[in-house]
């Protein structure tokens, strides 16, 4: 065999490989979310100024909960939905309410 079909065996049995991995990917899993795609954080913290709540610019930069919540009680705020965020957010991740006892 020639170098050059050696390559081209080789390159062919790569695309092969590849194609045959290909329907095992989960694509949906690899899209992605809204807040990725548009770059915009869903989740702000709001901390007072001199004049009062919301005298001072929020400070939007947080796309998981937790690290808004970590930023929120560091700076003395309070975590808040990002108002410019394109996605929809039903309200905050694990705030569960507790059902009354029966």
């Amino acid at each position: 065999m020639t170098l050059k079909i050696r390559g081209l065996v080789w390159a062919l049995a790569a695309i092969a490989i590849a194609s045959a991995a290909l329907p095992t990917l989960d694509l949906a899993q690899a899209r992605p979310s809204v807040a990725a795609r548009s770059g915009i954080p869903p989740f702000c913290v709001l901390t007072g100024g001199p004049r009062g709540p919301g005298s001072v610019p929020q400070i939007c930069r947080f796309f998981d909960y937790q690290q808004c919540l970590q930023a929120a009680a560091d700076l003395r705020g309070n975590c808040v939905v990002n108002i410019d965020y394109p996605g929809k957010i039903s309200g905050a991740p694990g705030a569960a309410w507790s059902q009354p006892l029966r």
